[in-house]
């Protein structure tokens, strides 16, 4: 008895059938893929967004407190810098009784992926460089917050998820 042996394999048209498959799912799914990575850069920055705000409650309660030790800022009736750990270190700076612009970085856990920029005294754009240029702003997927102008006039917090 003899036993024949057959190389079997896909037909090239067989093959194409199944790239063509493949193609056809992967152009369906692609966009659902990337709309998870725009919805968790949203949904990252409201959070950030919500930090700040909560930030600038605590710091504003905690200096209500008269354990907390703070100073003026010499020439500067809007500057205060307080010591929040009761360790002797004035570590925290509130303009108009809210924290300070650059001191935001200190109260939030900040990602690998986020950039922060200073834009003049009063504005910190915290977001995502989608382009690497070095600009935050012309993204359009960003967190803003504008530092208090006055004790009447409270920071300003902004999220803008149009470039996202």
């Amino acid at each position: 008895m003899s036993l024949k042996r057959f190389n079997q394999g896909f037909t090239l048209i067989e093959l194409v059938v199944v790239i063509i498959i493949l193609t056809i799912i992967a152009i369906i799914a692609a966009p659902k893929f990337i709309n998870f990575a725009t919805e968790a850069r949203i949904n990252a920055l409201s959070q950030l967004q919500s930090s700040v705000k909560a930030a600038n409650t605590l710091v504003y309660a905690r200096t209500q407190m008269t354990s907390i030790s703070t100073r003026s800022v010499s020439g500067r009736d809007d500057l205060t810098d307080i010591d929040l750990e009761g360790d002797g270190s004035f570590n925290t700076r509130l303009i108009n009784g809210y924290l300070d612009n650059t001191d935001i970085e200190k109260w939030i856990v900040s990602m690998d992926d986020w950039e922060i920029q200073y834009r003049g005294a009063p504005e910190t754009y915290i977001g995502y460089d989608l382009d690497d240029d070095g600009e935050v702003r012309n993204d359009n997927c960003y967190f803003l917050y504008t530092q208090a102008s006055s004790e009447t006039n409270p920071p300003t917090y902004e999220v803008s998820t149009t470039g996202c």
